[in-house]
């Protein structure tokens, strides 16, 4: 699967394109801002866009709806990484994009998580 990491925290980033590489055999492109992912998720194919909630530039929120306004084309599922929990904010990123994984993650589970997520919104 190619996969768009949209995440501005570098220790994040090296830890979830290392194990979406290496333990899921995905293919990652990164981006570490929101401009930046905006860019990246209009101009290319990407099978999952895993999209921070909180980036510089533009906020995750912002990105996703951007993205589904402007996409041409077949859109890739979003699934949002955050550390933001409410109630109110779970529920955005439900009505925006295909799921929620709450940061800090499981690294070990990250994979299946996605792949969950994924299989629930098919």
């Amino acid at each position: 699967m190619k996969i768009l990491l949209a995440e501005d925290d570098p220790n994040i980033v090296m830890i979830a394109k290392m194990v979406l590489s290496k333990v899921g055999g995905h293919d990652v492109d990164v981006a570490v801002d929101g401009g930046e992912a905006l860019h990246k998720a209009l101009a290319n194919a990407y099978d999952l866009i895993l999209l921070d909630g909180m980036m510089p530039v533009h906020p995750g929120v912002e990105v996703c709806k951007r993205y589904q306004e402007q996409k041409q084309g077949p859109q890739a599922p979003i699934i949002f990484l955050s550390a933001k929990s409410s109630p109110e904010d779970i529920s955005t990123f439900m009505s925006l994009g295909a799921g929620y994984i709450q940061k800090p993650f499981d690294p070990k589970s990250l994979c299946s998580c996605i792949d969950d997520i994924l299989r629930q919104a098919a």
